[in-house]
């Protein structure tokens, strides 16, 4: 899987594919935690309160409806759920990273609208 966009923050690995954007924890028990449960389904089904609510999430591009800019220079993300649109605010980006992930993000929505 071959990243279009990928930042580093203080706290985050943030990394665009073609198939989703992941923002990572880069160190700690958490992200350790946040690893593990990842990587074990059977985890990820016990622990799916924390999964959803304590951990940074994976999205899924065919899940996004839009990205833009917020006027504060935030990345902002909005995810289609069963329970309808979720805001996801991408973390610790400056605002020229954040322009350039929804610049990618917005391409690879068209692209998929074209398929």
């Amino acid at each position: 899987m071959k990243a279009r966009v990928a930042f580093e923050t203080k706290t985050y690995i943030i990394i665009l594919s073609d198939e989703k954007l992941e923002i990572d924890l880069k160190s700690g028990a958490k992200a350790f935690l946040e690893y593990m449960i990842e990587e074990h389904k059977s985890l990820e089904r016990i622990f799916k309160w924390a999964t959803e609510h304590l951990f940074p999430r994976d999205i899924y591009v065919e899940n996004i409806s839009r990205a833009y800019v917020s006027p504060e220079g935030e990345a902002v993300v909005e995810e289609k759920t069963p329970t309808g649109i979720k805001t996801i605010k991408v973390p610790e980006l400056t605002e020229e990273q954040a322009k350039t992930l929804v610049e990618e993000i917005n391409k690879l929505l068209a692209e998929k609208c074209k398929a």
